[in-house]
């Protein structure tokens, strides 16, 4: 499907395409996309190699992603993303290093991300954002991070650590 007639296009919902394998890298003509829901995409490996064109790109949700073997180090620089949900992508091992470049990040959704061991200490350079959620995440051991950083986080919400063993005293710094 060529995407080229669909210019206005501001979201795009693929929502329960569980036989969708891949992404046409046409949808990246979409330059006004604002959008994208891949959610219950049971079947999804990858994202297209340049995904980083979709500059408008406001909202990804990857949810049910479970055969998504990783992120593209390009997703960083989508510079306009605001909420981004990882939720039961069970391929994925770890955010990228670079994950802090995502400045306009205010919401961010890690849910039963069974394979992330841990989280880099740069997430707290994220200074917009103001959500973060961390559920279920079973190897995660350490939450080494130096919450009393985050700037401008009101919710933190976390549950089902049976392996979490540090959490650092910072999270009393949060104000």
């Amino acid at each position: 499907m060529e995407f080229k007639n669909f210019q206005s296009l501001v979201e795009l919902d693929l929502s329960c395409c569980s036989k969708l394998g891949c992404l046409l890298d046409s949808i990246l003509d979409l330059s006004q996309f604002k959008t994208f829901r891949l959610s219950g995409c049971l079947n999804l490996e990858n994202l297209p190699m340049e995904f980083w064109k979709l500059q408008s790109l406001v909202q990804l949700d990857l949810f049910r992603c479970s055969q998504l073997g990783c992120l593209l180090d390009s997703i960083v620089d989508l510079s306009q993303l605001e909420t981004f949900q990882l939720i039961e992508c069970f391929k994925l091992k770890n955010l990228l290093m670079e994950f802090m470049k995502l400045q306009s990040l205010v919401e961010l959704n890690l849910f039963y991300y069974s394979q992330l061991g841990y989280l880099f200490d740069s997430i707290v350079d994220l200074s917009q954002l103001k959500t973060f959620q961390l559920f279920g995440c079973h190897k995660l051991e350490n939450l080494q991070v130096e919450f009393g950083k985050f700037q401008s986080l009101v919710e933190l919400d976390s549950f089902g650590y049976s392996k979490l063993e540090c959490l650092l005293d910072s999270i009393v710094d949060l104000s």
